[in-house]
């Protein structure tokens, strides 16, 4: 006698914080879909969401094609090098970044590293260690206090802590980057603390040293505590940043290396005419040899 019709009744849901956030969801995906609205449920939340997802468009891609999960939180970012095989002076450079969440994380500590690493993908521009100066000050410099480095991600994971989590405030370290006068994140306290390096001031000034570079060029490093350590590495920031460039630059320096073969060999076949190629062989040879030396 009565039409039948289902309804679907929006109930609340029943994970935890505390849990797997893998677990809150059939497939990864949902996981993810929770994620993002509870990240979004915050001003700070919104506000780098968006801005991820203009970043995610420049790559011709949707944000959630970027997202991922791994076995640790990071911003992976690659870049590709297109040769014309007809012109030795022309590379084309490209670059695409994806975030990867830690899949053995709670849903808390996922926002936060969803919030922290979404930060770098939208915010910091990708380097480029073949073009222009790419030197070690400059790099530290940007890890740690540029825009969309370590500062700016931890002061946008503290907002979101603040905003959605209010229970663990006093769980963190995020007091220290807090101004005591207004309770808002400070950029400059912030900046403060991530150069602070305990015990590995030492080494993190021994390291600037053979690279010519004295510790006074980052006026905010000290050796209070460190309370701001890599995951990567183990390492405070700005010795984590020293490790990082090296890494870089050593297999930035051998593919040169390799690439200064190929073209010596290909030289020694070329008419005596052909200028073009024995130029850019001097220019790669020069740059090579003012980078790479100390490096290989």
């Amino acid at each position: 006698m009565f039409k039948r019709k289902i309804q679907t009744i929006d109930v609340e849901r029943t994970y935890r914080y505390d849990e797997r956030w893998t677990k809150i969801a059939a497939t990864e995906e949902g996981a993810f879909d929770e994620l993002f609205k509870i990240l979004e449920s915050s001003k700070t939340g919104r506000k780098i969401v968006e801005l991820s997802k203009k970043r995610a468009r420049e790559y011709g891609k949707s944000l959630k094609e970027l997202v991922e999960s791994g076995h640790g939180s990071l911003t992976d970012t690659t870049l590709v090098r297109k040769f014309s095989p007809s012109n030795p002076h022309a590379i084309e450079y490209k670059s695409r970044s994806k975030v990867i969440i830690n899949k053995n994380i709670s849903v808390k500590n996922a926002i936060l590293d969803l919030a922290h690493e979404l930060t770098h993908f939208a915010l910091r521009d990708p380097f480029n260690p073949y073009q222009g100066h790419f030197g070690l000050k400059d790099f530290i410099v940007s890890t740690v206090e540029g825009r969309g480095g370590e500062v700016e991600a931890y002061l946008v994971e503290c907002q979101v802590l603040n905003e959605i989590f209010k229970q663990y405030r006093n769980q963190s370290n995020c007091h220290r980057v807090v101004d005591p006068h207004t309770g808002r994140v400070n950029k400059q306290r912030g900046v403060h603390e991530f150069y602070q390096m305990g015990e590995f001031y030492g080494p993190f000034k021994n390291s600037l040293k053979k690279h010519n570079i004295h510790a006074d060029h980052f006026a905010s490093s000290g050796h209070k505590d460190a309370h701001f350590i890599s995951s990567a590495y183990g390492l405070p920031y700005p010795l984590a940043a020293i490790h990082e460039y090296e890494s870089i630059m050593e297999k930035v320096c051998l593919n040169d290396s390799r690439r200064l073969t190929l073209m010596k060999e290909k030289l020694n076949r070329a008419p005596a005419s052909d200028s073009s190629l024995a130029s850019a062989y001097r220019a790669l040879e020069g740059s090579h040899k003012q980078r790479c030396e100390e490096i290989l």
